[in-house]
């Protein structure tokens, strides 16, 4: 079996990559996810679906051939994982952030990122605390059945998977194509914006929208840019800010190519070294600056991997693409989103509490299921994780029932 473990430092790689990937789909400005939690643009869905669709065949046909990949499934104990995952999407839905995008978001200068980053930390350091209890080790212990794929264990810390009885890793690259599949049409058939009748990738075998939908992607391209860098009428940030919301634009694949370079790119550090992730980060970070001697903390330092560059790689990775690229660096001006400012106005002191208290919830219902966006859903769903699966169901039904509540117009 081929192996190879890449330095620490090329996590700052990775990150960069998929910094600036994410930065140019929309990820780092709170209203993207925001209106995901409002169900009105299913963007990071469809890409996210499309990239397992990429991805996932792609890693398992690699390990049927015989290279060897450092797996990361999330342990699957039940109950933790599901309340971890509505907790997180409650925060996700007050903040707009996931634990990789306010990195991202920082790097592209919004200042409602800053209380994040504090609250992200609160909410690992509350984890951390919560861990060595009896209730903390209830939920870590209590329905455990291990790491665990569809189709195959992992034993933890080894470079190859235990299929289950009776199969083979073919029989996995077999059940990744279905997988796949599942995922594809998912991308395809799932409307883009509430309203809308086409998703992304389906405009653009089309190469059509309807009216709502040029409006549609023409106020994202507003909101995404609002506060942002001026830009000229020829300009790269044009094609990417504006070009793709009609129908003969030059950039109509770029958006879905996003999604494989996002999902081969995960699969490539999946070889080098680990898996991405993100949200142990704020618990390196609580441990260090609080909590040394907790065993919770004593965990992470054992076992941090390259998370804090990937974090670092991924701030700057927006950062080059907010500047260079889309031209949406904000300089830390007080840009409110506009689904927040619309329900609660544009007083920054709600929106440092919808920013802080979403990111304490988010963090620590991620370090309860261990794993966030990063490490469950984009690393985890791409390894057919059932921890990843549950983990999703949860974020995705509190997120969905959170905002409609929160958002609804009074």
């Amino acid at each position: 079996m081929i192996t190879y473990t890449a330095p620490m430092w090329v996590g700052l790689i990775i990150g960069f990559i998929i910094g600036a990937a994410a930065e140019i789909w929309g990820i780092s400005n709170p209203e993207t996810l925001i209106r995901l939690a409002k169900w009105e643009d299913r963007l990071f869905v469809t890409c996210i679906a499309l990239g397992f669709a990429i991805g996932t065949p792609v890693l398992f046909g690699l390990y049927a051939a015989g290279v060897g990949f450092h797996w990361g499934p999330k342990p699957f104990y039940v109950i933790g994982v599901l309340i971890g995952g509505l907790f997180f999407g409650a925060g996700l839905a007050l903040s707009g952030y996931f634990p990789g995008s306010i990195w991202m978001a920082l790097g592209e200068g919004r200042r409602d990122a800053i209380y994040a980053v504090f609250g992200a930390i609160l909410g690992a350091a509350t984890w951390t605390a919560l861990y060595q209890t009896p209730a903390g080790q209830w939920l870590t212990t209590v329905g455990n059945f291990g790491s665990l794929i569809i189709g195959a264990t992992h034993p933890s810390g080894k470079e190859y998977l235990i299929p289950w009885d009776g199969l083979t890793p073919l029989d996995l690259f077999g059940i990744s194509i279905i997988y796949a599949i599942g995922m594809f049409l998912l991308a395809y058939y799932l409307p883009r914006y509430k309203g809308g009748v086409r998703s992304c990738l389906r405009a653009n075998i089309e190469r059509r929208l309807t009216p709502q939908e040029i409006q549609m992607h023409q106020e994202t391209a507003r909101f995404l840019t609002e506060g942002g860098l001026p830009y000229s009428e020829n300009s790269l940030a044009k094609k990417l800010n504006e070009y793709y919301a009609v129908e003969d634009n030059v950039t109509r694949w770029f958006m879905v190519s996003v999604a494989g370079i996002v999902a081969l790119t995960v699969v490539a550090e999946m070889f080098l070294h680990q898996i991405f992730g993100e949200s142990t980060t704020d618990s390196w970070i609580a441990g260090h600056l609080f909590m040394p001697t907790f065993k919770y903390s004593q965990i992470v330092f054992k076992g941090i991997g390259w998370e804090p560059y990937s974090d670092i790689g991924t701030l700057m990775g927006a950062f080059f693409s907010a500047v260079f690229l889309t031209r949406r660096f904000t300089a830390f001006r007080d840009i409110i989103p506009p689904s927040w400012a619309e329900r609660f106005g544009t007083n920054p002191a709600k929106r440092f509490l919808g920013s802080f208290g979403g990111a304490y919830l988010m963090l620590f219902g991620a370090r309860m299921a261990d794993g966030c966006a990063s490490g469950h859903i984009l690393s985890g769903d791409l390894e057919m994780a059932l921890s990843g699966l549950e983990f999703t169901a949860a974020v995705f039904a509190s997120m969905l029932i959170t905002a409609h509540y929160v958002y609804k117009k009074r």
